[in-house]
């Protein structure tokens, strides 16, 4: 019998000690696989390959005072979300959560080593103790998202396949299959599979693929030379609203929506308060600028104005953002999913649900069942 849920957090974070899951790590490797260290002040970090240690972070506590974040000293032992799977049940009840989507950072610990199949091989042995150990208690509950390789595309569809198998309802993409910043045609054969498998495809990184970080927003058919200021094209469709766009944009252009009608994409932890001006800016800055753009540097036309692009199968993840839910008709209550960034200090806990009766207060039944539940059983199949 399916699971009735009454309130689901599509964004919570688990942030674990890497020593309950590197013994999975392929033997030969183990000695250079994450592994927690002592930072002088006390704090938890992880360190991989021998390399910079990664602190867990001063926003990573609930349970501390705003006031007091700076001052903390973040462990592994003493910070909320994470610990074991049954405390984090505990934790759901506490807040009055019933399941939440989780997320993992580890990619971009785990990347820092320049050791390709040594990268792979903890992202594989990562994934497997997610299926297999902390989804175990409650796979209805702690619904973890798999982490993928950034090495390119057919690395990447093996490890969708890895993690369908391990009963997984998605996978997290912080970059384009391909590795790149920008969408490619090769990753055409990751889209086709994830639709095949009915995993669902989301992004933590504000709605972007990697770009903005010295890469380019896009592979341009030309080079707009010296007469133009602007180097990026892109920045024009975004430049007064948000960069969460980036990301769907780029597929847009690429012609990925277009090529893949069943496809769909959540964009967690973007927020949505932005979007009525988003929406409206982005068209009228495609109608101003588009043929110099076009002319310049070769960017495709669209077939439709970028805001349908953006409302069709995009999905936005929101946290407390009493504005958005308001706003929420700008692109459509069934396109929005509430989440708590559990166990993030942007999280609420263990009083979430006092701010979602604020927040959603007049919001009729229907809409408020669609933003806390309906919406993310159907994106992630929850009740297959």
């Amino acid at each position: 019998m399916a699971r009735q849920y009454t309130c689901i957090s599509g964004d919570g974070h688990i942030d674990l000690n890497p020593d309950i899951w590197r013994d999975r790590v392929q033997a030969k490797y183990r000695d250079r696989a994450p592994k927690r260290v002592k930072m002088p002040n006390g704090s938890d970090a992880v360190v991989i390959d021998g390399g910079k240690p990664n602190t867990i972070g001063i926003t990573r506590s609930v349970r501390v005072a705003h006031t007091d974040l700076a001052k903390q000293v973040p462990t592994f032992e003493t910070c909320a979300g994470t610990g074991s799977p049954q405390q984090r049940l505990e934790e759901q009840v506490q807040d009055g959560i019933d399941c939440e989507i989780l997320f993992s950072q580890i990619t971009f610990v785990l990347r820092q080593t320049k050791d390709d199949d040594f990268y792979r091989d903890c992202i594989r042995a990562y994934n497997e103790f997610l299926g297999q150990e902390y989804m175990a208690p409650a796979p209805d509950r702690l619904v973890c998202m798999g982490t993928m390789p950034t090495t390119g595309v057919d690395d990447a569809i093996k490890e969708m396949a890895h993690c369908a198998k391990l009963g997984m309802k998605g996978v997290k993409l912080d970059r384009y299959p391909s590795g790149k910043s920008y969408p490619t045609a090769e990753d055409d054969k990751f889209w086709a599979a994830a639709i095949d498998m009915r995993m669902a495809l989301t992004n933590h990184n504000n709605g972007n693929m990697g770009s903005g970080k010295g890469e380019p927003d896009y592979l341009y058919a030309k080079d707009p030379g010296h007469d133009v200021h602007q180097k990026d094209a892109f920045k024009f469709f975004t430049r007064f609203s948000n960069d969460a766009m980036t990301a769907p944009l780029q597929m847009a252009f690429a012609g990925v929506w277009d090529r893949f009608p069943k496809l769909e994409f959540y964009w967690a932890e973007t927020m949505v308060g932005w979007l009525e001006y988003g929406l409206w800016q982005v068209d009228d800055h495609y109608q101003r600028y588009m043929g110099m753009i076009h002319d310049a540097w070769g960017l495709p036309k669209l077939d439709r104005m970028p805001s349908e692009y953006i409302k069709d199968r995009n999905y936005w993840g929101f946290l407390r953002d009493p504005v958005g839910v308001k706003r929420r008709d700008s692109i459509g209550y069934d396109k929005l999913m509430w989440g708590t960034d559990f166990a993030h200090a942007a999280s609420d806990y263990p009083n979430s649900q006092k701010y979602v009766a604020a927040d959603f207060a007049g919001v009729p039944d229907n809409e408020r069942r669609a933003l806390l539940v309906d919406n993310c059983v159907r994106y992630f199949h929850l009740n297959d």
